[in-house]
């Protein structure tokens, strides 16, 4: 008996050195990407390799919060669970139980669990997309709180609670691992690579495709999100840029063109290699519009975790890991293909382009529909816009008014804005170099128009295009790609047709005193005076 216990002492002793052992070397990862939703399956995988051992934690949100590229600074955050993870809990209570020594600058004390690695890699079925190192890091905020939907939190079956922690991180730098070297590279000189379409749902199916083309090569990708942050804006002389958010995915030419910008960010006497690029909005059935770009460099990078607060985590919704590319460039040469088509079409027959009319079938409720005329050199062009924005009448300045709508074929509205963009910046507003046009907006419920707003020598001050969207949600229900025209004009005329037809009724004949005076003064004598 006596040997038989010590025989379990001892197996409980290895069984407990095992487990020890296992802690120490991070064996014990806790691993929740299978209870979640992923947009494509894609989600973050978090490494931490600490002085007492290594954890992995499987965490649903990772965000940089600051941009990689830049290199000012180098932060990220992750949100989660609260699970079992011993070693970063420990990290989190020496941070709090030595915090003065970060909050006091120039404090060098280390504890044990102050500083340490982090490795990140956002993976999809086991295959790492994209992997960085963080290096010496150490908490910078930490906190646990309850994500809820309000009320509903309370009611609704589909949703709940979840507690979870929100943990910032500052770090010392950060580096982006690649998968492939400039031999790699070399050897896809001049190769082209389309990588098609992403699985999204998109309005009226107009997606967005950009060609990055490289010295060694070019790649075709689709960005769910697009963002044209300047260009058309006839009072800033920025140069032109856009901002892309989509699915993180592998494209090895664009990812070594983001390794670059971060390698030479803030060295002076280093310079950075650019590339072109060319823009499509397209349908299934034509290219609408395009923007090509010259002369780019990648100016900032992100990664994004989208969620809607705890839908995330309860299974009503979930996580949609993104990366942000921002762009900057020297030139820009907007693209108007069915205007060209047009104009070789009708160059021996006729000088204007007449009633092109562009309708929109949306759900507009129980209000009117915003029918816009404009009245151009070149032609007439009527277009059916879901959204209208009237800028503030009883004001001291010039009307100004706002459409957006789904780029569709609307080639002279096209024309007239890349017209005004080559007259270049401008301070004081209206240059002669600018052709003004008159617009005429209706609302109406089918024939029955009920209000109207006649503007006149109008022009086009900005113009952006920008996908609408909502999150993670979109990545589950669409997203909108859309075209705003944003417009100052020098006349302004509002009418009502059932005032106006009012107002033909005829009048009682009441003279005024004035009319009274008149008529006195002409029966006056000619030696009166």
């Amino acid at each position: 008996m006596t040997k038989s216990f010590q025989k379990f002492s001892i197996l409980a002793s290895i069984v407990t050195l095992s487990v020890l052992v296992m802690l120490s070397q991070g064996m014990l990862n806790t691993v929740y990407a299978e209870e979640y939703n992923f947009v494509a399956g894609i989600h973050n995988e978090v490494t931490f390799h600490f002085r007492n051992g290594v954890e992995t934690v499987n965490f649903p949100v990772f965000s940089t919060t600051s941009d990689i590229v830049s290199n000012i600074g180098s932060s990220f955050e992750v949100e989660g669970v609260v699970g079992n993870n011993p070693h970063l809990h420990k990290a989190l209570d020496e941070a709090y139980l030595y915090r003065m020594s970060t909050l006091t600058g120039g404090n060098s004390f280390e504890y044990n669990y102050r500083y340490f690695d982090v490795d990140v890699n956002v993976v999809q079925n086991e295959n790492i997309l994209k992997s960085f190192t963080y290096d010496n890091c150490e908490i910078s905020g930490y906190s646990v709180s309850t994500l809820t939907d309000d009320y509903e939190s309370y009611l609704a079956p589909d949703t709940g609670f979840v507690i979870v922690n929100s943990i910032q991180f500052r770090c010392g730098g950060v580096g982006i691992n690649l998968d492939y070297d400039n031999s790699d590279l070399n050897s896809m000189s001049r190769s082209f690579t389309d990588y098609g379409s992403l699985p999204f749902t998109l309005a009226e199916d107009v997606r967005t495709f950009l060609t990055f083309e490289f010295d060694h090569g070019s790649e075709k990708i689709e960005s769910v999100i697009f963002t044209l942050t300047s260009g058309f804006n006839e009072a800033n002389d920025a140069g032109p840029s856009f901002q892309i958010i989509t699915a993180v995915l592998p494209h090895p030419l664009i990812d070594n063109a983001i390794d670059k910008s971060q390698k030479v960010s803030g060295m002076a006497s280093t310079f950075n290699e650019d590339f072109d690029v060319s823009v499509e909005f397209t349908n299934s059935q034509e290219t609408l519009r395009g923007l090509d770009f010259k002369d780019c460099i990648v100016s900032g990078y992100d990664i994004l975790t989208l969620r809607d607060h705890e839908e995330g985590y309860t299974g009503k919704r979930g996580f949609a890991t993104a990366e942000i590319l921002d762009v900057v460039c020297s030139g820009l040469t907007p693209v108007n293909p069915v205007f060209d088509k047009l104009s070789d079409a009708k160059e021996s027959r006729l000088s204007k382009m007449n009633n092109i009319y562009t309708t929109n079938s949306y759900n507009m409720g129980t209000g009117p529909h915003m029918i816009a005329t404009f009245d151009f050199d070149s032609g007439t062009e009527v277009v059916d816009f879901p959204e209208f924005y009237q800028g503030n009448l009883i004001a001291r300045a010039n009307p100004t008014f706002t459409l957006v709508g789904v780029p569709g074929v609307t080639p002279l509205l096209y024309h007239t804005v890349d017209q005004t963009r080559e007259s270049g910046p401008k301070v004081t507003g209206v240059s002669s170099q600018v052709k003004l046009f008159d617009v005429n907006l209706i609302l109406a419920y089918g024939d029955d128009v009920v209000r109207g707003f006649d503007y006149t020598k109008c022009r086009v001050v900005d113009y952006i295009v920008r996908t609408e969207h909502d999150g993670e949600e979109s990545f589950y229900k669409g997203f909108a790609l859309t075209d705003e025209f944003y417009f100052e004009c020098q006349g302004y005329n509002p009418f009502d047709p059932k005032y106006d037809a009012l107002s033909d009724v005829s009048h009682a004949k009441t003279e005024s005193s004035l009319n009274w005076k008149e008529k006195q003064r002409d029966t006056w004598g000619p030696d009166f005076r």
